[in-house]
């Protein structure tokens, strides 16, 4: 098993914006060092708890400081850019990058994001997406002149002039483009059933009781049969999870209890609650809506405890989903850096040497 890190990031509104900035760049290099396979980074515009407005530009700070780890956007809300734009950005990222480029691609949860670009109803942002990866694969592979008529993006080069290098689009480092992902929030997840059907990787939401995350391995597979993929393998999958290790059970609840990493919690639990998910993190249906606290998600979801315990829950989601290849430690907030430089440190030293 691999251990990767996904940086919504996740920050106290209160908190001085570039002290966030400057921690953020310090998790990722930290990563990097201690062997963390990859490290995808969110986008947001107006979520004051996740301030990344624009993760190509803070992946790009990161290529000089990193030497091996692989950098993803987690993801490009691809609704609120033009595709031709996102086509040519991440195209050029990818120079940079060397090859140690990822691409997410995703339509966002934010609704205050949807009103700043006014954008349409959810249902509708879905088939935006799905139009807008068909257009920037397309931009990747196509050569002038084209164009490509959609509902509700019109992209053409009317023509070409080869001595001047006019009509021609940059392309991606990595052919024929970078490894490309969704990210897959709900249990019975049209996402799943794309990605499968496209061949995308998987990744799969940190608040997601194991058994409904199995469910959406399940979608995937569906989807690939159905777009005529190759059976996937299981070693493509990234499960998300916060998780925090310390010396003792006693002590990594007790600090996971009392500060960010608890009211992170409450914020996507906020946040599923105006989309009208709050079914998605209990473990039975049943459960009243009020029972759903920091206390329980960091009980029954997030993986808190010692190296022994982390280990074993670790496990424990790997047997319940029928295996995974990466383990996605969400970064929280280094309210106290010292503890969350030592978690990430027993996690890649001690909890994952001990996994399949």
């Amino acid at each position: 098993m691999k251990v990767g890190t996904f940086m919504m990031p996740l920050h106290p509104p209160e908190k001085d914006r570039t002290q966030t900035f400057e921690e953020d760049t310090e998790c990722i290099v930290l990563a990097d060092e201690l062997g963390f396979s990859e490290a995808w980074i969110g986008q947001h515009h107006t979520a004051a708890w996740e301030p990344i407005p624009s993760n190509d530009i803070f992946i790009a700070n990161l290529l000089p400081q990193t030497k091996n780890i692989r950098l993803g956007t987690g993801v490009t809300i691809i609704t609120q850019h033009h595709p031709a734009n996102v086509a040519v950005r991440l195209a050029y990222l990818d120079h940079l990058a060397k090859g140690r480029l990822n691409v997410g691609f995703g339509q966002g949860g934010v609704p205050t994001d949807w009103g700043l670009f006014e954008l349409p109803d959810p249902g509708t942002q879905g088939l935006m997406t799905l139009e807008a990866i068909d257009i920037v694969l397309k931009l990747w592979q196509e050569e002038a002149p084209f164009e490509f008529k959609g509902d509700y993006w019109n992209v053409k080069i009317d023509r070409k002039v080869p001595e001047l290098g006019l009509g021609e689009l940059l392309r991606p480092y990595q052919q024929p483009h970078p490894p490309i992902a969704m990210s897959i929030v709900k249990e019975e997840s049209m996402a799943a059933s794309t990605s499968g059907q496209r061949g995308f990787i998987p990744i799969s939401i940190n608040l997601a009781p194991a058994h409904k995350v199995k469910r959406q391995w399940e979608l995937y597979c569906e989807g690939a049969a159905e777009g005529g993929q190759p059976e996937p393998d299981r070693s493509i999958w990234r499960i998300s999870r916060s998780i925090f290790v310390d010396e003792s059970d006693e002590a990594a609840r007790e600090h996971a209890l009392n500060g960010p990493f608890a009211g992170s919690l409450m914020y996507l639990r906020g946040m599923l609650a105006i989309a009208g998910m709050l079914d998605l993190p209990k473990q039975d249906d049943k459960m009243p809506d009020e029972a759903v606290d920091a206390e329980y998600i960091i009980d029954n979801i997030a993986i808190v405890g010692s190296v022994d315990t982390v280990t074993q829950k670790i496990q424990d989601l790997y047997d319940v989903t029928g295996g995974f290849g990466t383990v996605l430690m969400i970064a929280h907030d280094w309210d106290d850096k010292t503890k969350m430089r030592r978690s990430m440190e027993l996690m890649a030293k001690e909890v994952i040497p001990q996994l399949p």
